[in-house]
């Protein structure tokens, strides 16, 4: 492994920050010429199956992570793509960042004799205070106000100490930093720790193992998971393994859109999002995902806060239940797919970087139960508005005339119907364009 800037020329070689002292960016480079892929293949699956590519760690610190599936999409046949989505929610805590984590703390080992730290809006957070507990480590954890339950559930039980501290991740970075200065604490924060992002990359050497993808779609806050994988087909291409690199899409919510905006010539927003761990509004790692973007020959897309739960459903469709911020990628595939952006041999991956169970959702159980009634109900307002008597004549199964009154309330709950007129004591019912737009999803 080589650490030296580019600039100045200045060698690193135990405690590497992000940036030289120069203000050059660094980045980790290895003897290319030396690697043989073909070695991999007799090997575990896992992250450390590629660890000529890797930091050299005094003790690998692991909970078998890496190696997850790729599953081939059932909506990829119905859009007649090939479609494949590489589910990170197998790793050992439920993300992505499971990767970082590995490699992370593996290093930082010698010099974390206090701990560890990093700033997160809850996966990172998750993952340190799991690794931390398996090397016999303190793990501090700076996480924004704004984060799920269930987050904050996992650091807890993995005996991690939490601090609250600003809005979104943004404002905890630079206390994570002073905590690690202050506290002699070994900073693992992906904007901090280029070591980290070493783990991330391997999740490309899966795909190109698996699928040797065309196009790569990754849901991006801070922009530190598409730089990786960017990295990673990047070092793949320098060991001579793949002769072109797939582009890289990355996907933000409509309300906070630092990266996609750019790339699409639109105005940013850096407001409140249910895709909380898209919550990024400043991102220190903005120019490497744009320079990833754009040297990969990608795109950007924008999903609007009520297509989440429809990118939700249809993921747990395909038996996977990821969080709000993992599910922007099923719209912006449908939207791609609509602009005629694929063509028909293209080797599609979804990244779902995160588990659903990590979110608190205090709506699950209706989100999750348009079937069944309900369903036929949102099929018979599809031709015109209906109220409740009428309904309950056309549904096609013994039920009591209230029992559709209830579907009603729920369904408008939803926003997947709403009153359109009223005759009198009748009260007509008819579908939202949200709801529209999930009957043509379904097909």
């Amino acid at each position: 492994m080589k650490v030296r800037c580019p600039s100045c020329g200045r060698l690193y070689s135990s405690l590497i920050p992000p940036s030289c002292s120069c203000g050059e960016r660094l980045e980790i480079s290895y003897d290319y010429e030396k690697v043989d892929p073909s070695r991999w293949r007799n090997r575990e699956p896992g992250v450390w199956r590629y660890r000529e590519l890797l930091p050299d760690v005094p003790e690998v610190v692991s909970l078998r992570e890496g190696g997850t599936p790729l599953i081939r999409a059932k909506l990829g046949r119905e859009l007649g793509l090939n479609v494949f989505i590489k589910d990170e929610t197998r790793n050992p805590t439920g993300s992505f960042r499971d990767r970082l984590a590995t490699v992370a703390v593996s290093y930082g080992l010698p010099h974390a004799e206090n701990g560890f730290v990093v700033a997160s809006n809850g996966n990172a957070a998750a993952s340190l205070a799991a690794y931390a507990a398996r090397a016999g480590r303190p793990a501090y954890t700076v996480v924004p106000k704004l984060v799920e339950q269930g987050k904050l559930n996992q650091i807890v039980a993995l005996g991690a100490k939490i601090i609250r501290y600003g809005e979104s991740v943004d404002e905890g970075i630079s206390y994570a930093e002073g905590l690690a200065e202050g506290k002699g604490l070994y900073n693992v924060t992906p904007e901090s720790n280029l070591v980290g992002l070493e783990g991330q990359k391997t999740l490309a050497f899966e795909l190109w193992e698996d699928l040797n993808p065309t196009h790569v779609i990754v849901p991006t806050g801070s922009g530190s998971n598409l730089y990786s994988i960017y990295k990673g087909f990047r070092e793949l291409i320098a060991v001579g393994a793949v002769e072109e690199m797939p582009k890289l899409i990355a996907v933000q919510a409509e309300k906070c859109s630092p990266i996609a905006s750019e790339v699409l010539g639109v105005e940013p927003r850096a407001e409140l999002t249910k895709a909380l761990a898209l919550y990024v509004k400043s991102p220190v790692m903005k120019e490497l995902a744009l320079d990833a973007i754009h040297a990969s020959g990608g795109t950007a897309v924008l999903v609007g806060e009520d297509e989440l739960d429809l990118g939700q459903r249809l993921l747990a469709g395909e038996g996977i239940f990821a969080e709000y911020a993992s599910s922007v990628i099923v719209p912006a595939l449908l939207k791609l797919a609509e602009e005629n952006y694929f063509e028909r041999d293209d080797r599609i991956a979804l990244i779902v970087t995160s588990s659903g169970l990590k979110g608190h959702y205090s709506e699950s159980r209706e989100k999750f139960s348009v079937g069944g009634t309900k369903l036929e109900i949102l099929k018979l307002l599809s031709g015109r508005s209906m109220y409740g008597y009428e309904i309950w004549e056309s549904l096609e199964k013994p039920l009591k005339y209230q029992a559709v009154y209830q579907h009603l309330r729920e369904l408008e709950s939803m926003g997947l119907i709403e009153e359109t007129h009223r005759k009198g004591r009748r009260v007509y019912y008819g579908l939202t364009e949200r709801g529209r737009r999930f009957l043509e999803t379904l097909g």
